[in-house]
């Protein structure tokens, strides 16, 4: 039988931290599965808690937890928002599973708010593309999850105010319209979408880079290659031709 001293059960916080870590931590579940809690408890506390878990009901909500994420929103999941993404990864030998694991075992992921009213956090998107990013060389795998992840807070901008969770990614600046943002990606990645410049793509024109929007408009979203007149529009520092150029984006509805 197991005796627990008193005074030693865990607060909410304490209590939320180690459900947290039995549902992302398949191999502490094993764990507890095979030693018992008495191996698995760092204190009395967790013992108390330990003992009285439903290995099955666990390993269920597990699941869940992992699904619930995966596909966090009724509009969409991380597996099709980043799409592209994950088909570069495949072909380097990663899986669905494991970069979810990973991912779930990532300081990223703390960064991402799944119970709502808890505190402000990152989009599951913005979270997971940060755990993608993190470490990647390749600039075609870096400049295709950038790209995803745009599209994605873009049309969160263009429909949801105000926003659930918190932006960090930079260079999204506010126009009169709502938001715009530009990145500059290898041609070879950037033939996305239609040409919010009105030219025809980079790739087309034999260059190496190409700057590609986006904007959130009255209509919805707009994005695609532009020139480089328009991303003068995104320039810091004030200027004429920063001005001229947010001018002509302005007459066509984008700023």
């Amino acid at each position: 039988m197991t005796t627990v001293e008193p005074g030693t059960s865990l607060d909410g916080d304490q209590l939320t931290d180690l459900l947290m870590r039995l549902l992302l931590d398949a191999d502490l579940r094993a764990r507890l599965a095979d030693e018992g809690a008495e191996a698995v408890a760092a204190n009395p506390g967790e013992l108390e808690c330990l003992a009285s878990v439903d290995l099955s009901e666990l390993d269920t909500t597990a699941r869940r937890l992992r699904s619930q994420v995966w596909r966090p929103g009724s509009g969409g999941s991380l597996a099709t928002t980043f799409s592209r993404s994950l088909r570069l990864l495949q072909e380097t030998g990663a899986t669905e599973s494991g970069l979810l694991s990973g991912f779930l075992g990532s300081p990223h992921f703390a960064r991402f708010r799944l119970v709502p009213y808890t505190a402000p956090g990152l989009s599951a998107e913005e979270a997971f593309a940060s755990y993608l990013l993190d470490g990647a060389e390749a600039r075609a795998l870096r400049d295709t999850v950038t790209h995803e992840l745009l599209i994605a807070l873009f049309t969160s901008l263009t429909c949801e105010q105000p926003l659930s969770f918190v932006i960090e990614a930079e260079g999204i600046v506010p126009t009169e319209r709502g938001h715009a943002a530009v990145r500059t990606y290898a041609t070879s990645v950037a033939t996305w979408g239609a040409v919010a410049g009105g030219r025809a793509t980079a790739e087309a024109q034999g260059v190496d880079e190409a700057h590609y929007a986006y904007f959130t408009t009255s209509v919805g979203l707009a994005h695609g290659v532009v020139s480089g007149r328009v991303a003068e529009a995104f320039e810091a520092e004030p200027s004429h031709r920063r001005e001229t150029a947010r001018q002509a984006l302005a007459r066509r509805g984008l700023w």
